[in-house]
């Protein structure tokens, strides 16, 4: 077998090492144009020789980014299995990390008409990158892909658009042995109410009932992706969708997102240092025995929390309806998740790597790494409690459960993040017992900028 050589950029500074294919991380190929490189020495051919499986010779680009959705040894177990399949098949793959500017470098490429073979979708396979993706609706790994994440990378018109090595999947993660201790039964959760009570009940016991990171970028915009079942998912009570895609909501006279949490700051529900407090220190707040919930929290965050607190006893529910007979909703994301461009040169070479990446001991040994969890459903990854306790979350609740994509990315124009960012932060900022006096001021700031991005993106 040909040795190929493979350049792993192991930090910002120097290429470390050359051993089966190509990888940057500024964008730039280590072997000449990456506009070339699909279609070097492949003859025209997009197709495997009939012998072993080989590629020799023929040659792709992968674009990734951050680290390939996890740390650096998440990374280095990626780009380990693309040196193994270069290795077996002969191919030339170039793996360029893009890093943060994965967005708006896939961005220029799209507008250049210049996408690289495989890329990272972050989020927005079918929302954004669906015109230039592959249809993988009729691979053999899909009838594996949980279902969940299925209805996220499908677009409209019923393309698969990209593949799940991983998801995201995000609802409100509690402290059992708090819940236990206090006679509370979240996986009994229906309604809102619920939560209040269930709060009322930890702060009369000396419990904070909800933390959350208002330090990080993430964890306040995070609390909005709830909104999905005040207004969007299948079965809320606001029942008008079409408004929510055409940009005609209104949020001034539909509060009710906005009512919910400044309920819950004004009840003194939140911790104190809401604002000072980070990810880490939230998720260490919540093995401690002192907190009950973080109403926004994924499925791979109670690992994280378990590094903290080892001996943390842990559950995860949907967001609970707001009214009764409305359905619970787990918000399911992209976690790492590979496209095909449809203009590649050599598009069966890279089904091919895909078949390899999805292969039930590849991707088991990536999720073992990255800790996230799986998005096809015969992948048990050695630290499954998460999922363990997510599955059984998902029996619990029943007929009464949905799954979105995330708010904002399936109803709010591009640019909205900071605007959710700040929103929250002046919702919360202020005494306790006075948010509900700022809802007004913050569902006008929000509908001006959703109005300006919105017509933004239109132009």
């Amino acid at each position: 077998m040909k040795k190929k050589v493979l350049a792993i950029l192991l930090a910002s500074t120097m290429t470390l090492a050359f051993t089966a294919c190509g990888s940057t991380d500024d964008g730039a190929s280590t072997s000449g144009d990456s506009g070339e490189t699909a279609s070097e020495d492949t003859d025209g051919d997009s197709s495997s020789s009939d012998e072993g499986g080989s590629f020799e010779g023929a040659s792709i680009e992968i674009d990734i980014e951050d680290s390939i959705q996890g740390n650096q040894e998440t990374l280095d177990q990626f780009l380990k299995e693309i040196d193994a399949f270069c290795e077996e098949t002969g191919a030339e793959i170039e793996v360029v990390q893009n890093g943060g500017d994965q967005e708006n470098i896939l961005k220029t490429r799209m507008a250049s008409q210049d996408m690289p073979d495989m890329f990272v979708t972050h989020g927005w396979a079918a929302l954004r990158y669906n015109d230039f993706c592959e249809d993988l609706g009729d691979e053999e790994w899909i009838s594996r892909v949980d279902e969940s994440v299925l209805s996220v990378i499908t677009d409209a018109d019923g393309k698969v658009c990209t593949a799940p090595l991983t998801q995201w999947v995000y609802g409100m993660v509690f402290n059992k042995d708090v819940m236990d201790a206090n006679g509370i039964d979240p996986y009994a959760f229906k309604t809102w109410d619920d939560v209040f009570a269930a709060c009322e009940t930890l702060k009369a016991n000396g419990i904070t009932p909800c933390a959350v990171a208002g330090k990080n970028g993430g964890g306040l915009p995070g609390l909005m992706e709830a909104a999905n079942v005040f207004y969007s998912a299948d079965g809320a009570a606001y029942q008008n969708q079409e408004a929510l895609l055409d940009g005609t909501f209104d949020w001034t006279q539909n509060t009710q997102f906005w009512d919910t949490y400044a309920q819950i700051y004004d009840n003194g529900w939140f911790n104190e240092d809401i604002f000072t407090a980070d990810s880490t220190t939230v998720q260490k707040y919540m093995g401690t025995g002192e907190y009950g919930f973080m109403l926004w929290c994924g499925v791979s965050d109670m690992a994280t929390i378990k590094s903290y607190t080892p001996d943390a006893n842990l559950g995860i529910i949907p967001i609970p309806a707001v009214e009764e007979g409305g359905n619970a909703a787990y918000t399911v994301g992209e976690g790492t998740c590979i496209a095909i461009s449809n203009t590649s040169e050599n598009i069966e070479l890279c089904k091919a790597v895909l078949d390899y990446l999805l292969d039930k001991d590849n991707l088991t040994e990536y999720c073992n790494v990255n800790g996230g969890m799986p998005g096809l459903t015969d992948i048990t990854p050695e630290e499954s409690e998460s999922l363990t306790l997510y599955q059984n979350s998902v029996e619990s609740a029943g007929d009464n459960l949905v799954f979105t994509n995330f708010f904002d990315r399936e109803y709010l124009p591009s640019g909205m993040w900071n605007v959710m960012q700040e929103s929250m932060a002046t919702l919360f900022n202020g005494d306790v017992g006075t948010a509900k006096d700022r809802v007004p001021e913050v569902a006008q700031y929000f509908q001006d900028n959703y109005e300006t991005l919105y017509e933004t993106n239109a132009g």
